[in-house]
């Protein structure tokens, strides 16, 4: 029996429809774009819960197109090593805590806020965006292979120690995990800085590697539990806020479509905000917490202290100034805009 001509033609259209649509199929679930997101962070701890606002608004806003995995502290890659894993390309994007990589980047240090800076979030989001910081950001992030997307705002920093400081004075010879320019702050007043880990503090607390614990906000020593080893807050904070930004891979960012790029900075935006928002609740509410769980202030300052403390910030300004061109930029950028508003 001879096939008709009409059926070969139906046939060898289905094939054809086949072959075309199978290729537009596999094209389509390629179209997913995954990244990985290395965080300062523990899982669970403190701001680390807000990091999920970022990334769901990427993927609900790309429609699905793109899905960024958080790589939270000890699942892969350590805070302290979240600059370089972006910068290599090991993770495409990263949350740093820029005072943990001092020496790899001083702009970023200077980003995060020296002693003495705007501590306001609304100066500091102007700061950036009309003040010109953000684009001298990015200027000095490409210098070293990223794409800084946006800033994120949290609260500022207080030390806690084992024992109550009393006096200045009593800051001289101890050991404190404080990194970046708060710990160059605390060596004024005679203290040795160290540099570790979110997740490493509460043990060295308590094993008395360390004798105090700052680069912190409130938020972080009442999830960390640092209270429990170390009871006396100094009061008077380091830095009234804090700036930490998301970065991206240059290679990576460069691969991406426009689309998608206007859509990680949108979401960077979003990021940001929710931070600064939760920081206004839960900086009061975490003092609250760990006042009623035991923590107590030491001494208010004397005059004279508090004119210590300040110089002792201060200090540090000059030092950053010399780093390099970036760092010179931003404080000049800083000074003039606290000129226009003053």
């Amino acid at each position: 029996m001879k096939t008709k001509p009409f059926v070969i033609f139906f046939v060898l259209a289905a094939v054809c429809c086949a072959l075309l649509l199978a290729p537009a199929a596999g094209l389509a679930a390629d179209k997913v774009i995954k990244w990985r997101m290395a965080v300062l962070y523990p899982r669970g701890a403190s701001f680390g819960v807000t990091y999920p606002v970022f990334t769901e608004a990427v993927k609900r806003m790309s429609g699905g197109r793109m899905e960024i995995e958080v790589v939270y502290d000890g699942e892969g890659v350590p805070a302290t090593e979240v600059l370089s894993a972006t910068r290599s390309g090991l993770v495409e994007m990263g949350a740093p805590y820029q005072a943990l990589h001092a020496g790899e980047f001083p702009a970023g240090v200077v980003e995060l806020g020296l002693p003495g800076g705007p501590s306001k979030y609304q100066e500091l989001k102007a700061l950036f965006r009309e003040g010109g910081w953000l684009q001298e950001m990015r200027k000095a992030y490409a210098t070293i292979g990223i794409y800084y997307l946006g800033e994120a705002f949290q609260p500022g920093t207080y030390v806690l120690t084992k024992k109550p400081i009393n006096s200045i004075g009593d800051f001289k010879k101890l050991k404190i995990r404080c990194p970046g320019a708060y710990g160059k702050m605390l060596a004024n007043l005679g203290a040795s800085p160290v540099v570790m880990a979110f997740s490493e503090v509460y043990t060295a607390l308590s094993t008395g590697v360390v004798d105090g614990v700052d680069g912190c906000n409130l938020v972080d020593h009442e999830t960390g539990k640092f209270y429990e080893v170390a009871k006396y807050m100094y009061p008077l904070p380091l830095t009234g806020s804090q700036v930490a930004g998301l970065i991206v891979n240059m290679d990576a960012w460069k691969k991406l479509p426009d689309d998608l790029k206007a859509i990680l900075e949108a979401a960077s935006v979003i990021f940001g905000d929710d931070q600064m928002t939760k920081s206004i609740i839960w900086e009061k509410e975490s003092l609250k917490k760990m006042m009623d769980s035991g923590l107590k202030m030491s001494p208010a300052p004397s005059a004279g202290d508090v004119a210590k403390w300040n110089a002792a910030g201060k200090a540090v300004w000059p030092e950053y100034e010399k780093k390099n061109k970036f760092c010179k930029k931003l404080l000049e950028l800083q000074d003039a805009f606290l000129k226009r508003i003053d």
